[in-house]
């Protein structure tokens, strides 16, 4: 086993790191797990002009693309990774199948799920009503989806962010009223981080489970 190519994040995981400042570690994933975070083109169109927040994630969406923090998965970097991927993967039954999750969920949303589903690769995603809503309709999954504080929790534990960093993330995200998982929500970082259930965890790759479903935890290694 190896670590995934790609993490495919949606909009509202990133929108947390964005409001909070704190886009390292997606790049730690990078750097430390040869793991490229990855956005599908529909969710760079929605960071670009998002609901409440307009166009204030542009510059950062712009800086994290420059520095190759993200990338987006256009056909041409599709198509490097269709031989790796589950018999019968394609860009037209990518883009078939994000057109069928979209009428049920947001683009976002329905694009990165239909490409981790499609190229067997995790997601980024907060959105637990999406999730619930395509099990709902018996469509299939990434496995796992990932949460932003699956990344933070992950990163705290490595020793890559202090305790202090992840605490002012927590706070900052609250008090603007950003939802958090229930353990976070009343909780210190530290108190919530040892009652949250991690979806990305360090350990043998060996070890990964025969059948999975979009909460098996995720074991990487370093490089």
């Amino acid at each position: 086993m190896q670590n995934p190519a790609l993490l495919l994040c949606d909009s509202d995981a990133l929108t947390q790191l964005f409001l909070a400042n704190e886009v390292r570690p997606l790049r730690h994933l990078k750097d430390a797990y040869g793991i490229q975070p990855t956005i599908v083109q529909e969710v760079d169109l929605e960071l670009r002009w998002l609901g409440k927040y307009k166009d204030r994630f542009v510059p950062q969406l712009d800086k994290a693309l420059k520095s190759s923090s993200l990338c987006v998965l256009d056909q041409g970097r599709f198509q490097a990774l269709v031989s790796s991927a589950p018999a019968g993967a394609s860009w037209a039954g990518f883009q078939s199948l994000g057109a069928q999750y979209n009428g049920h969920i947001g683009s976002g949303e329905a694009y990165t799920f239909a490409a981790g589903v499609t190229l067997n690769l995790p997601a980024l995603s907060n959105d637990f009503r999406a999730i619930k809503t395509l099990e709902a309709n018996l469509l299939p999954l990434p496995t796992p989806v990932l949460r932003s504080f699956d990344l933070l929790v992950f990163c705290q534990k490595s020793g890559f962010l202090d305790l202090k960093t992840c605490e002012q993330v927590r706070a900052d995200l609250l008090k603007i009223g950003e939802g958090l998982p229930r353990a976070f929500m009343h909780s210190s970082f530290w108190d919530g981080m040892n009652a949250f259930p991690s979806r990305l965890q360090e350990g043998p790759l060996s070890l990964h489970a025969s059948v999975a479903n979009y909460s098996t935890p995720l074991l990487i290694a370093k490089l």
